[in-house]
């Protein structure tokens, strides 16, 4: 078996460049090159166009592309099983994740995992969650680790229940508050991230603010920004405690009323195992969390 040229285009199609393809797989660009020309000559249709700006799939490559995807995961499969059976996991684990998460948990993960499986490669992309969703039923990724909402899709496995809080700067005028009301937040400049949707706190539908919209004055796409950017008084934020973190000393972080919180876990793909390299890595993620 060797379905090097379907990881070829596939990796191309990621990366958008066969610079970048050739650096992820460890070949050289020629390599790269030579193998999608042979699958072209192979398949007889043009899979690639090449510019100066990078490479970009055809129409006839992004029809094909799923397909490409199945076979390249079914041969992942059989290698990764053969492997188990004789005692030596190998494979790679593409990762998507949020980057509170990354922060927070896939540190000490990624330390365990590496000691329990060292042959196993996992590579890790920060997105949020809408973009996770996407990558992983597009079969760019193989598990995401992200917010979980009822009415998804995906497969999904809950690990927290990640309370929300009212993010201030210690000089905020409610600063000194026990408990925020959401509504209350309307007054000030709103500092948002990831989908910047002012109709609702930082784009999670559930926590929308009654009757009114946030007063959206930066929007930014990390978290840790926004969270500097309200303690430098540029304006309030939401965030979970999980991604606060060790950052919680720089901020006022206060309970919202009534409490509102994000459920947080692992999500797969419906209807398919997951490969045996990422169901050791999701037994590891859950092991890990649930010690906590």
């Amino acid at each position: 078996m060797d379905n090097r040229k379907y990881e070829a285009l596939i990796t191309i199609s990621e990366t958008g460049s066969i610079t970048n393809a050739a650096e992820r797989m460890g070949y050289t660009q020629s390599g790269i090159t030579q193998m999608i020309n042979s699958l072209e000559k192979e398949l007889g249709v043009k899979l690639l166009t090449r510019t100066n700006k990078g490479a970009f799939l055809t129409p006839h490559g992004t029809e094909l592309l799923p397909l490409m995807r199945e076979e390249f995961r079914w041969e992942r499969t059989i290698r990764q099983e053969c492997d188990r059976m004789t005692g030596k996991e190998t494979g790679t684990v593409t990762v998507g994740c949020l980057s509170s998460i990354s922060t927070a948990w896939m540190p000490e993960i990624l330390e365990i995992f590496a000691k329990r499986f060292p042959n196993i490669r996992i590579n890790m992309i920060e997105q949020e969650a809408p973009s996770l969703e996407r990558m992983l039923m597009n079969g760019r990724i193989d598990l995401a680790m992200m917010e979980i909402e009822n009415k998804k899709p995906y497969l999904s496995k809950v690990l927290l229940r990640d309370e929300i809080v009212a993010v201030l700067p210690d000089s905020h005028e409610l600063a000194s508050l026990k408990k925020i009301s959401p509504e209350k937040l309307v007054q000030y400049p709103f500092i948002s991230y990831a989908t910047g949707d002012t109709s609702s706190i930082h784009g999670w539908p559930e926590y929308r603010v009654p009757q009114a919209k946030l007063n959206v004055m930066y929007t930014c796409k990390n978290d840790l920004t926004a969270i500097q950017m309200v303690k430098h008084n540029l304006g309030v934020s939401l965030a979970g405690k999980l991604m606060l973190g060790s950052y919680e000393a720089e901020t006022v972080n206060i309970p919202l009323d009534p409490p509102m919180y994000r459920l947080l876990g692992v999500a797969t793909r419906p209807g398919e195992k997951p490969l045996p390299a990422t169901q050791s890595f999701i037994d590891t993620v859950v092991a890990v969390i649930s010690k906590d």
